[in-house]
């Protein structure tokens, strides 16, 4: 069959030179028609890699400012709103007995600064996702004391009907009342829970521990520790009794028992670490037998009317992940059971696991349920895709003591405690290993306590990022630079920065493998693209940057439906690859740049916008020299120019006036000696969802405290206006919204001043700014961020006026935001895949194992079993003619350090009767590759890959291939 590679003298050079750029994070607010770069605020923050040498701990910089996009050639990060990825669901640590013991020693004021300083979201760290224990984990007071326990030891007899069951323990060491303050402090706050070991009796070896001296992978002789699961079926132990009934029930119990307390348990994790077995509170499962208990799990759940999310595996990435996914998820009941995928990463092995599980079961959730990490390692779990992170242990201690692997009788310093881990020495050869945890007491004073390093690494992120927010598509790694991005509820843009050579992989000798090994890592000086603008900064080494902005563009206009042409185009690099919601696929024009060559974009249906922006992520230079806008209404007649201009780097964004129509072109106006490449168009109308503030002020009945009102919508919430008095009825906020404008919703910010929110309020809108009619809204806020709905209105000025009077806070409003409808992050391309039945492979090396490609399971996979030479190929048959617009390959590993086996490059053909075949789609290898293009009718569909890496095969562990 055919076989083209593309070639472009130099331009793989330089593009690859430059594809640098790093994410900061703009705050902007100002628009006039869509205005991109209208000087907006974008606040910084940094934090040192190492706190205890650098300079940085939760530090403010001075704020940067969005600027119009220009022909830079710096260090490029693209941040691109308008592809969207996994929600955000939480950030937090874990709440086991150690840390709850710990908490319980500070004194009364200092435990309240300690929760206040975790949890805040105005004052603290918003830690808003806790992980529990039910019962006793290695993290344990009692440990090396009275022992582990369990809320039904029932002293070692037999409870089946857990009559035994109660959770006293946990309300008299203080574990209670701490979560219940946590929830106060912070209504936002969710707790998941996670069991080590239920009761001894309920397993085969009758212990809550697993043999002692053994540690590692679960044994398959029968002395390993596991839940007795009867004697028939494929997964049973070999046991008289079944007690995973009564093991759902000790669940739904716990949940219950919490509940009474004022406690929602938000998910359960299906068993800590199922795959291993340990000297303290452990327990292992089969896949097979995960999947039996899930099954069960649900049912009592669904019986007992309890909605607690279902996370299952809950253990480390390498080895049986997917023979736990597939468990869990390919078999029907199961996947109806289990909500999400939890993982863990204790072997710091590359994070591209939760990407090839979202790509092959996409309504699943994945979580980073344990280990505490550093900013870089964060920023890869995020990119892999998890939704949420939870470090572990997030208070202990070290001690002085005569270790029991020591083989010395002198005092050495020891592990974490109080725990299991107590009494076994600290590993003099790792510098992580003595890493004070996030929180910790104070050395000879238990009662106050110590912030460290992992409290201003994570307040990077868990300040900025809200529930709910979606991460948003942004430039992978370039050199010790990278980065994750997040679009907030709220509409504020967070990117995340880290100065910091990648560790994965290394060997313990090299001093990057650890977090708090301050290096020479020289700045970096960065370039941030977007939609609105650009900012440049330099990074100190070893340092992490926050920058948040408000985007000024509004909504982009969701894909769903579109189409694309152009005048010219380069092989199969076509122009529905720029309309795809994925930028690091393109359309290329294969020709130097011409007057008259056009880009042609079909909505599918009217709609109103105000700007295009086109993403070069790749190739960053290859922007249109000159270029004319024109849109139509019919495809047929089109209007005179609305924008014309000079393309930029990395974003070309080109505003006009607001206009309604179903196609536009752009078209180029003069020659350039290269060509023109798409990676990804957007389209923007920023009178939908968060509305610019343009030539927007606002005035107050009163200031204090040396503020102004204009603070009040500056862009920024770091800034604030206030009255400085208590507030008093008849105190207001009017907002000159500049021209008459649509609205639905103005939201009130407090910022970091929580307090100062208005405890009565009425809303009222205005054409002229004299006369304003009745209230339109009135309510009560009830936390930092008030929420004001006003129906849909039409108005120029909006009114807040204070209908209650209080004497202990002000009033403050650090940022107010304007929206018109919901602000979406949605970018409207989806695909489901078409039923692998009757499918057949076959492949240009290992043409047996072919077929482990296209069954349906991620633990299965086909290896070329050679390096990639640029000339291999993959085939399969889909056993009929099938009507579909994409192939989507999960690769088995990820692209971080060219790790990986994923094509280095690609091409797709597709065939009806295996002789004459067309090419509908080209690009660049990743580690799940969604190939679209437009919509084929045909039965085959070869593969090829065409780029070459003599350090790695090429392996499909699922071939989809995707429809509507």
């Amino acid at each position: 069959m055919p076989h083209a590679t593309l070639v472009r003298g130099g331009l793989a050079t330089v593009a690859t030179a430059a594809l640098l750029a790093l994410t900061l994070h703009p705050i902007h607010e100002q628009s006039a028609s869509a205005a991109t770069g209208a000087g907006g605020s974008v606040a910084v923050t940094y934090t040192s890699y190492n706190v205890d040498e650098g300079n940085y701990r939760l530090t403010p910089q001075t704020s940067k400012q969005l600027a119009p996009m220009t022909n830079s050639s710096a260090m490029t990060i693209n941040v691109d709103p308008s592809v969207s990825y996994q929600s955000y669901d939480g950030w937090g640590s874990s709440l086991e007995d150690t840390t709850v013991y710990h908490l319980g020693r500070l004194s009364t004021a200092n435990r309240e600064s300690a929760l206040q300083a975790l949890v805040s979201r105005a004052n603290g760290n918003n830690m808003n996702l806790w992980r529990t224990t039910i019962g006793c984990a290695d993290f344990c007071r009692t440990a090396k004391t009275t022992g582990f326990w369990t809320y039904a030891d029932n002293g070692g007899v037999a409870d089946p009907t857990l009559s035994s069951f109660s959770i006293a323990r946990d309300i008299s060491d203080g574990k209670i009342a701490i979560m219940q303050r946590m929830q106060q402090i912070n209504p936002e706050v969710r707790f998941y829970a996670s069991l080590w070991s239920p009761p001894a009796w309920m397993k085969t070896n009758n212990s809550i521990t697993g043999p002692a001296g053994v540690f590692g992978h679960c044994a398959t002789d029968g002395t390993e520790p596991r839940v007795q699961h009867g004697n028939t079926g494929p997964n049973n132990t070999g046991s008289a009794n079944d007690y995973y009934p009564v093991l759902a029930d000790y669940y739904v119990k716990y949940i219950q028992a919490y509940a009474a307390q004022g406690l929602p348990i938000y998910a359960v994790t299906l068993q800590n670490e199922p795959d291993i077995q340990m000297p303290y509170p452990t327990t292992c499962f089969t896949p097979g037998q995960m999947q039996d208990f899930a099954k069960v799990l649900k049912q009592k759940f669904t019986a007992a009317g309890i909605t607690s999310k279902i996370w299952g595996m809950d253990a480390n990435l390498t080895g049986d992940t997917f023979s736990y996914v597939d468990a869990l998820l390919g078999d029907p009941a199961a996947n109806a059971a289990v909500d999400g995928i939890a993982f863990h990463n204790y072997d710091s092995t590359t994070m591209w696991q939760p990407n090839a599980v979202t790509a092959q079961y996409p309504s699943k959730t994945q979580h980073m349920t344990e280990i505490t990490q550093g900013a870089n390692k964060l920023i890869e779990f995020f990119r892999g895709g998890v939704s949420s992170y939870s470090g572990w242990a997030t208070m202990f201690e070290y001690t002085q003591c005569d270790a029991i692997d020591d083989d010395t009788s002198a005092l050495v310093l020891c592990n974490a405690g109080p725990s299991w881990w107590m009494d076994r020495k600290v590993n003099p050869n790792d510098p992580d290993a003595d890493t004070p945890s996030v929180i910790s007491p104070k050395m000879g004073d238990p009662t106050q306590y110590d912030l460290n390093g992992w409290y201003y690494a994570w307040g990077q992120f868990s300040r900025n990022i809200q529930l709910g927010a979606k991460r948003i598509d942004s430039t992978d790694r370039m050199g010790t630079v990278s980065n994750v991005a997040f679009q907030n509820p709220d509409g504020t843009i967070v990117v995340i920065v880290a100065n910091r050579p990648d560790a994965t992989g290394l060997p313990d000798s090299n001093p990057a493998r650890y977090n708090t090994t301050q290096l020479a890592t020289a700045a970096a000086s960065i370039r941030i693209a977007t939609p609105d603008g650009e900012f440049t900064d330099t990074i100190p080494g070893d340092t992490i940057a926050t920058y948040v902005y408000t985007p000024t563009t509004g909504n982009a206009l969701s894909k769903q439906g579109w189409t694309a042409s152009a005048s010219n185009t380069q092989d199969a690099f076509t122009a529905t690859q720029a309309i795809d919601a994925n930028p690091r696929t393109r359309w290329m024009s294969g020709t130097d740049q011409a007057s008259g060559q056009s880009f042609t974009v079909d909505l599918g249906a009217s709609r109103t916008f105000d700007q295009v922006s086109l993403n070069q992520i790749a190739f960053p230079t290859d922007s249109p020299g000159t270029y004319s806008v024109q849109t139509s209404t019919n495809g047929t007649t089109w209007s005179g120019p609305v924008a014309t201009g000079s393309g930029t780097s990395s974003f070309t964004n080109i505003a006009f006036t607001s206009t309604t129509a179903r196609y536009l072109r752009i078209s180029l106006t003069g020659a350039a000696s290269r060509w023109w490449t798409i990676g990804e168009v957007s389209v923007y109308n920023s009178r939908s969802g968060l509305l610019p503030r343009e030539a927007g002020s606002v005035t107050a009945s009163a200031s204090g405290d040396g503020t102004t009102a204009s603070s009040a919508w500056d862009g920024s919430a770091q800034t604030r206006w206030t009255t400085g008095a208590a507030q008093a009825s008849g105190q207001s906020l009017t907002f000159d919204l500049g021209t008459t404008k649509t609205i639905t919703a103005i939201e009130l910010d407090a910022g970091q001043w929580s307090g100062d929110y208005p405890r009565g309020y009425a809303a009222y809108v205005s054409a002229d700014g004299v006369t304003w009619g009745t209230p339109v809204a009135t309510g009560s806020g009830t936390s930092h961020v008030t929420q004001i709905a006003l129906g849909t209105r039409t108005a120029r000025y909006v009114r807040i006026q204070l209908t209650t009077a209080l004497s202990t806070y002000w009033w403050s409003v650090a940022e107010a935001r304007v929206s018109n409808g919901a602000r979406t992050t949605t970018s409207g391309v989806g695909w489901s895949s078409l039923s692998h039945t009757g499918w057949s492979a076959s492949a240009f090396a290992n043409g047996a194992s072919a077929p482990l490609a296209v069954d349906q399971w991620l633990e299965s996979r086909w290896q070329s079993g050679q390096a990639q030479t640029g000339n291999e190929w993959f085939e399969i048959d889909l056993g009929a003619s099938r009507t579909f617009k994409g192939v989507q390959l999960i690769q088995s590993g990820g692209p971080d350090n060219g790790g990986g086996d994923f094509p280095r490059g690609y091409e797709v053909y597709v065939s009806a009767d295996k002789n004459t075949w067309t090419k509908v789609a080209a690009g660049d290898g990743y580690g799940v590759v969604n190939a679209l293009f437009a919509t084929r009718t045909a039965r085959y569909i070869n593969i090829h890959s065409t780029g070459a890496d003599a350090g790695h095969w090429w392996s499909l562990g699922m071939v989809n291939v995707l429809t509507d």
